[in-house]
Order: C-alpha cells, then sequence, then structure tokens
C-alpha cells in the first residue's frame, strides 16, 4: 500500500525555500564581511551585484510563495 501525499506540501516547500534563501543572505553578508576585512575589493563588488541582481529578485519569488502559500492555506480552513 502506497502512503498518501501530504496535505500541505505547499507549506513544506514554501518553508524550505525561505531556508535556502536565509542561508544563502547569510553566507552571502559572511563573506562581503570577510572580502571587507581582508581588502578584497574585487569580490566585494561581485557579491554587491549578486545582493542586488539575484538575491533581490529571489526575495520577490519567495514572497510571492509565501502569499500564495498562506491564502492557499487560509482557504483551506
Amino acid at each position: 500500500m502506497s502512503q498518501q501525499q501530504s496535505s500541505n506540501w505547499l507549506m513544506k516547500f514554501t518553508v524550505r525555500a525561505v531556508k535556502y534563501f536565509l542561508l544563502s543572505v547569510a553566507g552571502c553578508m559572511i563573506s562581503y564581511m570577510a572580502s571587507v576585512v581582508l581588502e578584497m575589493s574585487f569580490i566585494t563588488k561581485v557579491i554587491i551585484v549578486v545582493l542586488e541582481q539575484v538575491l533581490s529578485r529571489a526575495m520577490m519569488l519567495v514572497l510571492c510563495l509565501t502569499a500564495i502559500t498562506v491564502i492557499t492555506e487560509s482557504l483551506r480552513y
């Protein structure tokens, strides 16, 4: 007999997406601080570009996913 898929798969996916997003932000911040302390201006500029371009768009996607999850879970109950 196969297991039934959990009804809150969207919630699990959203929590996992938020977790990895926050881990990537923390990693960028740690590497930025290390590059500032070690005076590596090239790496600092690259990290700033990544934060401005990639992580800002990822943040919008995570916020939209969170809003969809909140609305879906609210309608379910």
